[in-house]
């Protein structure tokens, strides 16, 4: 996923988590991610948002990239 960010960053919130932090696991968990690897694709919307998609797992850069178009693509909820 790294390697996607720089061409993705424009479009897309990418949000690192760090397990060895409380804080982290717990938003983890609450994205149902708490497992390494873990990429979790959530609607814009502030606190009360949605997981639209969950992986979990290694993915190839061609999966990622697919989730990551078409997510650019949908329009933007009110």
């Amino acid at each position: 996923m790294h390697g996607l960010r720089p061409e993705y960053q424009e479009r897309v919130n990418f949000v690192i988590l760090d397990y060895d932090r409380e804080e982290d696991l717990g938003l983890a968990r609450r994205l149902g991610v708490a497992y390494h690897p873990a990429y979790a694709l959530v609607a814009a919307g502030g606190e009360g948002a949605e997981v639209a998609q969950r992986l979990l797992g290694p993915q190839t850069e061609q999966r990622l990239r697919r989730l990551l178009d078409e997510a650019v693509r949908q329009p933007a909820k009110p």
